[in-house]
């Protein structure tokens, strides 16, 4: 069936069922006024003809009411509407046939009466209107009403020699002809707002068809990221960790100047793995802001000190104005907030300076990034925060950044509800403005004088280290083994369970990968080690980026770290869970066998 065949039946299906829909209380005013109309002529017509008439007519509605219900019922196909059509059309025309025999009586029993037919003349123009909004707005049906009830009236005038002959003629045919006007207007009408509907419901159809595409597509996309993360991070994991371990144990210069070279290239592509990562996070709802009340100094000399060398490199100007004002905000999402900005401004720059400065503003404080690059062209300045989007680096140069910067920038901003305002001039440099609520001093947390300015040690403590990866396993041992722990490794959970067992050791801390072989993962494992061991930490290590399962992680209570994990960072939450768990510590060495 083509497409203009298929909106015909339904407009044509439409039209039928508005009719048929209205048919009881059409039907039900009918009567009423076809009993006035008996009652109106009672004294002017014969009795016998005047019930007869009413009988049939009543009849005629009963049998148009049981057609409506058996078109309501049936839901004709479209192989059907022309049947449906003609059923409606003949009672319609048996209808009009009615009213046109009654004022055909009036003129031949009471010609001298005009009131009787102007009366009939009225209802027949009234339901001829009304029906336009009906199933008489199909033409054929309308025209079927109206030519049979005009017909027996303008019949029963040419051969009658009643007075007003001429006018009565020209009233009827101007009447006839007024009618065939509303009808086709209230026909067209009711088409075009069918069609309108029918075309407005196949493009919601389409749209959702094609969000439903979209939907899928990304969904595909999210899965293929995930499964490509997961098996680009796994020997990521282990190259991070052996060029680690690599850089303690090598002296010799030029060996160390070739593993520099190779740890900042590992660094390079695991700062593009957590970038994606990142954008995955925020897609899952996972980052939780921890707003606290701090002086924006802390954040900003922090800025200070980490792009110093860089700017230096380059024989650019940095300068970070001090300021004493509170805010209210996530102090480590406004830092990496700034900090990608900074970042931009000063790989963009090659000439000039980068001010990093506030304004106090009434709706919060105004925290600006300058730079004198060589600025964003207007049209493309939504287009920056689009992920992967790039100005000036068609060759995808990686010492011009990934281009998710502004995208994570945006994503944190969003999540924080801190507007970001971009303003740029081509060839003079451009300024990103972020705004931050103002905070309450007497609410601001005192720093932890308990943070220790060096590693501590890990001397004693057990690790139990949990991954299917032989060659992790064996760069973490390395490393862990390096910071005085004492490692144990398995490759999934049943391994672990039967190794601790067989050891008789009770692990300190736990180190599972997400995705294990078998049905058990990383939580499972974690919470099962626990179970026998209720003193083991728990650390999740996870490449996956789907968002199901990084809500899952999230969800478990274990500290996630994510592949390639940064040593420096496990170090840090080693030692934390070490040093504050003197007390555990002491009582697993108790119940230690001999």
């Amino acid at each position: 069936m083509s497409a203009r065949s298929a909106k015909s039946d339904h407009i044509d299906r439409e039209v039928l069922a508005i009719g048929f829909h209205a048919y009881p209380r059409a039907l039900l005013n009918g009567s009423l006024f076809a009993c006035m109309m008996v009652a109106l002529m009672w004294s002017g017509l014969p009795h016998g003809f005047l019930v007869g008439w009413l009988a049939v007519f009543l009849a005629l509605a009963a049998a148009r009411l049981a057609l409506a219900r058996a078109f309501l019922r049936a839901a004709p196909a479209a192989a059907r509407l022309g049947d449906w059509t003609r059923h409606a059309a003949l009672g319609y025309a048996c209808t009009g046939l009615a009213w046109g025999i009654l004022g055909a009586a009036a003129i031949h029993f009471a010609p001298g009466t005009q009131i009787y037919l102007l009366m009939v003349g009225f209802l027949i123009a009234l339901f001829a209107v009304l029906q336009t909004q009906t199933t008489g707005a199909h033409r054929t049906v309308y025209l079927s009403f109206l030519v049979c009830a005009m017909g027996p009236i303008v019949v029963a005038s040419v051969l009658g020699n009643a007075p007003f002959y001429g006018l009565r003629l020209l009233t009827e045919g101007l009447l006839f002809v007024i009618c065939v006007l509303v009808g086709r207007s209230g026909n067209r009408y009711m088409v075009d707002s069918i069609a309108m509907r029918y075309e407005n419901l196949e493009l919601l159809h389409d749209l959702t068809s094609q969000k439903e595409e979209l939907d899928k597509a990304n969904a595909a996309k999210t899965h293929f990221l995930a499964a490509a993360s997961h098996d680009l991070r796994q020997p990521m994991q282990a190259l991070v960790l052996l060029v680690e371990s690599l850089q303690d144990r090598v002296q010799e210069p030029k060996t160390r100047s070739i593993v520099r070279s190779m740890r900042s290239s590992v660094h390079t592509m695991a700062a593009l793995l957590n970038a994606i990562l990142d954008i995955s996070k925020f897609d899952a709802g996972t980052v939780k802001p921890v707003r606290s009340h701090f002086r924006v100094d802390n954040v900003l000399d922090r800025l200070r000190t980490s792009f110093a060398n860089q700017a230096l490199e380059k024989n650019l100007v940095l300068t970070v104005m001090p300021t004493a004002t509170v805010v209210e905000t996530d102090p480590i999402l406004l830092y990496r907030i700034l900090s990608n900005i900074t970042t931009n401004a000063l790989r963009y720059t090659d000439r000039g300076k980068v001010l990093v400065g506030c304004r106090r503003r009434k709706q919060g404080l105004a925290i600006e990034v300058w730079d004198t690059g060589p600025g964003i062209p207007q049209d493309e300045l939504r287009d920056i925060f689009k992920e992967f989007h790039q100005l000036g680096n068609p060759t995808r140069d990686r010492d011009q950044g990934l281009g998710l910067g502004l995208a994570i920038v945006e994503r944190t901003a969003n999540l924080l509800g801190h507007p970001i305002v971009v303003r740029s001039r081509v060839g003079h440099g451009s300024m990103f403005s972020i705004r931050v609520p103002y905070g309450d001093a007497a609410k601001i947390r005192a720093s932890d004088p308990s943070r220790p300015a060096q590693w501590a040690s890990l001397e004693g403590c057990i690790a139990l280290v949990v991954d299917d990866d032989k060659e992790i396993r064996a760069a973490m041992s390395m490393l862990l083994e390096g910071w005085s722990c004492k490692v144990l490794s398995a490759s999934s959970g049943p391994e672990a369970r039967a190794l601790l067992d067989s050891s008789g050791s009770s692990p300190h801390v736990v180190l599972a990968d997400y995705r294990l072989p078998g049905e058990e993962n990383g939580i499972n494992v974690i919470r099962s080690v626990q179970r026998a061991h209720p003193g083991a930490a728990g650390i999740l290590i996870s490449g996956d980026i789907a968002p199901e399962i990084l809500k899952e992680a999230e969800d478990s209570g274990f500290r996630l770290l994510h592949k390639p994990l940064r040593p420096a960072r496990l170090r840090a939450l080693l030692g934390r869970t070490w040093r504050d768990r003197p007390a555990l510590a002491r009582e697993l060495e108790e119940r230690e066998p001999a």
